[in-house]
């Protein structure tokens, strides 16, 4: 389809798709988990009653202009032996993630005093979203320097009055400080926030949304280790959505030697930090070890939350991540030399694997692929790579030495891969990235493959020829079928069912879209299926229309919505000056329609994604896919009506349209270069 771009509709005769009435919900029902409510389970909010083993006063906070540099509190110095691990965490809390910085501090807090154990955080707060204490620690809005111990903080440094931590050098600074300041034998770097992959993680929201970039975390980590006295880390690990990549293993690999991250986005409360007890425990345990404590922790996390639906997390040997390189190496000779006859091939094979961070609207989805399923899927469709593609898997079991992830997610297999599904949503930044010279030459010959498959080979159907047909019943639903020219039967990677309601000037608001099927036994049928029913949203005084992205999982019987919304905060209703693009992500039990789990995401100015924080006064509003006159696409939001943001007290259902409703429904189908033709149907509701 057409590059889309998001619009909002003002009152409109689109009114009517708004119902302000109280739907009674049934068949699919569930209320969100939310970090606003402390009887939901991945609530986030800090508790600082009876948590302090001591209480250390705190100095007033310094809003200086001048920045002094991090440098040890005179009176906090004690003698230094050189101990066996020192974890430095460097903890972007200047942001909507706030409160889960609160949590998570508390429990490293958790994590037992030991002589042979240091946990040392730069903790950067926000003047807007909390005003909450932590532990023994006042509320404050600026940058200070800590110690972690034995379920208090003690300050290292409090003059350092608000620093940008999207900024390089207060990075390596850090990195500086805390290994010369508390000597080890093993080290490790853990940063959280915000994650976005290739494009790095943040961002500082008190200083100008600023983020650390992939070339600034490699860049600070390696002045700051020079600055030490270090040649490596043992671990460098994100806790942060989608930085396990292929692309951020590649350039972590400098620096250490074992990498922790997620290929997926991460539900707010992130990491189990008590999972750091390992190395009270057993302080001579080495990277990886520990890093599988992590991994373990991080799962348990999940399921205590009930979020373990679609989580990963990978321990990645980074010390032998030149093995994947050498195998992308091997790639890359046969994609380059036959891109003409290789790119279908490559086409299906993506759109067959695991999407990482995907979204409805292209221009908002993280255009990632996991690289292992990518291989797995290319050696079935194309035997003559087989080796190549086994080769490559290989080298990913090899270099992936811990990995676990949720029924949603089962096909990952540890590390992900930037994979636009067009050219036309790649990011140049991308290509100036240095040193993956290999998957960059694939990701170019594909591109200019997709640009020049033959018009007769292009996804089309035979409409004059053979008349699409279709069937309308108030039970079974709709069923759609018709012929594509068989000459681009190769090129094709997916079908697709659109169901909406029509305007009168002939425009079209879709309400949702499921997967169809194409046949590629010669036969030239596609067809799609479409129940009649729409997905609501309730928060109990009003009721909308959501659209919804629906896959199946027929392997494990489970089934995936992806939700589009927008988030605006109190104060901004006029206006879209502050609002998020929000996913809502559910994930159902196919048999029963069980809610396994449900998150909603954001993602921020920067590109940066994570779970939404929101204000039970904000409100939020559904986005859909629409149609225009001229047949063009684009993203809107319906602002008539919003749902209070009350993320704990919002319900959903799938509702049967009503009897005698105007509908339509379009049944495409797609080749690897984005090349479509649709039939189209449009009758009333039996």
């Amino acid at each position: 389809m057409n590059s889309l771009k998001r619009n909002t509709l003002f009152a409109s005769p689109l009114s009517v798709f708004i119902v302000t009435s109280i739907f009674i919900l049934s068949a699919l029902s569930g209320c969100g988990g939310s970090s606003n409510n402390a009887d939901q389970p991945n609530d986030r909010t800090s508790d600082g009653e009876g948590t302090a083993a001591e209480v250390i006063e705190s100095s007033e906070n310094n809003e200086a202009s001048d920045q002094p540099p991090i440098q040890e509190n005179q009176e906090n110095l004690k003698e230094v032996e050189a101990e066996k691990w020192t974890v430095l965490i460097y903890l972007m809390g200047d942001t909507d993630l706030e409160e889960f910085a609160l949590t998570d501090i508390v429990e490293m807090s958790k994590v037992p005093t030991s002589e042979n154990v240091d946990i040392v955080v730069l903790f950067d707060r926000s003047d807007i979203y909390s005003e909450e204490s932590v532990l023994n620690l006042e509320n404050f809005s600026d940058t200070k320097l800590l110690q972690v111990k034995n379920g208090s903080l003690h300050l290292l440094e409090d003059q350092l009055g608000e620093r940008n931590l999207g900024d390089a050098d207060t990075l390596a600074e850090f990195i500086e400080y805390g290994f010369t300041r508390f000597p080890a034998e093993r080290t490790a770097l853990m940063l959280w926030d915000h994650g976005a992959g290739w494009p790095g993680m943040g961002p500082d929201e008190g200083n100008e949304f600023d983020i650390l970039d992939l070339q600034e975390i490699s860049n600070g980590i390696e002045a700051g280790l020079e600055n030490a006295g270090i040649d490596k880390l043992d671990l460098v690990g994100f806790d942060a959505c989608l930085m396990g990549t292929f692309e951020v293993a590649l350039a972590m690999a400098e620096h250490a030697d074992v990498m922790v991250a997620s290929q997926e986005l991460e539900p707010g409360h992130g990491w189990d930090w008590q999972a750091l007890e390992i190395l009270t425990s057993n302080s001579s345990v080495d990277a990886k070890t520990l890093g599988l404590a992590i991994a373990n922790g991080y799962e348990q996390h999940a399921i205590d939350n009930e979020t373990e639906t679609e989580i990963t997390l990978s321990v990645i040997d980074l010390t032998r991540i030149g093995v994947v390189d050498q195998a992308l190496k091997a790639l890359e000779e046969p994609f380059v030399s036959e891109s003409e006859s290789l790119a279908p091939k490559l086409g299906l094979a993506q759109s067959t694997s695991l999407r990482i961070g995907k979204n409805p609207d292209p221009s908002l989805d993280a255009q990632m692929i996991d690289l292992g399923n990518l291989a797995e899927e290319l050696g079935k469709i194309e035997p003559e790579l087989l080796d190549l593609t086994n080769s490559l898997v290989t080298a990913i079991d090899d270099v992936v030495i811990g990995h676990v992830s949720g029924p949603a997610t089962k096909a990952s297999t540890g590390l992900a891969v930037y994979f636009p599904e067009l050219g036309q949503y790649s990011d140049q930044g991308y290509f100036d990235l240095e040193g993956i010279s290999s998957w960059q030459n694939i990701l170019t010959s594909y591109f200019q493959a997709q640009q020049n498959i033959p018009e007769e080979e292009q996804a089309r159907f035979l409409t004059e020829q053979y008349p699409a047909e279709y069937t309308l019943d108030a039970t079974e639903g709709l069923v759609i079928t018709a012929q594509f020219d068989l000459a681009a039967q190769d090129n094709l990677t997916e079908a697709v069912i659109y169901y909406g309601l029509p305007e009168e000037d002939g425009s079209i608001l879709f309400l949702g879209e499921e997967p169809a099927v194409f046949a590629n036994d010669g036969s030239g049928l596609a067809q799609g299926l479409y129940d009649l029913t729409v997905l609501t949203m309730s928060d109990s005084e009003d009721t909308v229309y959501a659209y919804t992205q629906l896959y199946h999982d027929e392997e494990s019987s489970v089934s995936f919505l992806d939700i589009p919304l927008t988030y605006v905060p109190p104060g901004d209703f006029e206006g879209d000056e502050t609002f998020l693009d929000v996913i809502l992500s559910i994930t159902l039990d196919s048999e029963t329609a069980d809610v396994l789990s449900e998150i909603y995401y954001s993602i921020d100015q920067t590109g940066q994604w994570g779970e939404l924080v929101a204000d039970p006064e904000g409100l939020i509003y559904p986005v859909f896919l629409f149609q225009n006159t001229d047949y063009s696409f684009e993203w809107v939001e319906i602002n008539e009506v919003g749902l209070w943001a009350d993320i704990p007290n919002l319900s959903y259902s799938f509702e049967p349209l009503e009897s005698g409703m105007e509908f339509v429904a379009e049944l495409w189908v797609f080749d690897y270069g984005g090349n479509s033709d649709y039939v189209y149907v449009e009758d009333i509701i039996p």
